[in-house]
C-alpha cells in the first residue's frame, strides 16, 4: 500500500502545476507577441539604417565631387595674392580651412596671400581654386564637414589596424 503522504504531495504538486500553467498562459502569449514585435522592429530598423546609409553616401558623394571646371577655364584662370585672399574672405574661411578645402597646407595659403604678382600653381591646385570660385559659404562649410568626417574615419581605421 502506497504511502498516503507521498500520494498527497504528488497530487498537490500536479494541481499546483495546472494552476501555474493556467495563470501563466496569458503571460506566455504576451511574451511571444512581444518577441515577434521586437523582431519586426529590428528588421525595420535594419532596413531604415540601410536606406539611411545609402542616402548619406549619395549626399557625401555629391559633396565630395569638386565643382567641375572645364580645362580651358582652368588654363585661362589667373590668380594673384589678392584674388586668393578675396576668395578666402568671401567664403569666410580661415587659412587652415581654406587649405583643407583645396588640399594644400596652411603655410601654402599663407605664402599665396603674401606673394606679389601672379601665382604659379600646379594644375590640380589651380583647378581646385577655380572650383572654389563656384562655391558659396554653405557649400564650403558642408564640404569641410565631409572632409573632417572622412579624416575621422581614416583615423578610426588606423586605430583598428594597430
Amino acid at each position: 500500500m502506497p504511502n498516503i503522504g507521498t500520494l498527497l504531495k504528488e497530487e498537490i504538486r500536479r494541481l499546483a502545476k495546472r494552476e501555474i500553467r493556467s495563470a501563466t498562459a496569458s503571460l506566455r502569449k504576451d511574451n511571444a507577441r512581444l518577441k515577434r514585435d521586437v523582431a519586426s522592429h529590428k528588421r525595420r530598423l535594419a532596413a531604415l539604417e540601410r536606406d539611411n546609409r545609402r542616402l548619406v553616401e549619395a549626399a557625401n558623394a555629391k559633396l565630395k565631387k569638386a565643382p567641375t571646371a572645364a580645362a580651358d577655364e582652368v588654363e585661362k584662370a589667373r590668380f594673384g595674392s589678392r584674388a586668393v585672399r578675396a576668395l578666402r574672405k568671401r567664403l569666410k574661411l580661415s587659412q587652415t580651412d581654406f587649405g583643407k578645402l583645396l588640399g594644400v597646407s596652411t603655410g601654402t595659403v599663407f605664402l599665396w596671400e603674401k606673394e606679389d604678382g601672379p601665382l604659379t600653381l600646379k594644375p590640380r591646385t589651380k583647378a581646385a581654386l577655380v572650383g572654389a570660385r563656384k562655391l558659396g559659404v554653405r557649400d564650403a562649410r558642408k564640404r569641410l564637414e565631409v572632409l573632417a568626417e572622412k579624416a575621422s574615419v581614416k583615423k578610426k581605421r588606423k586605430r583598428r589596424r594597430k
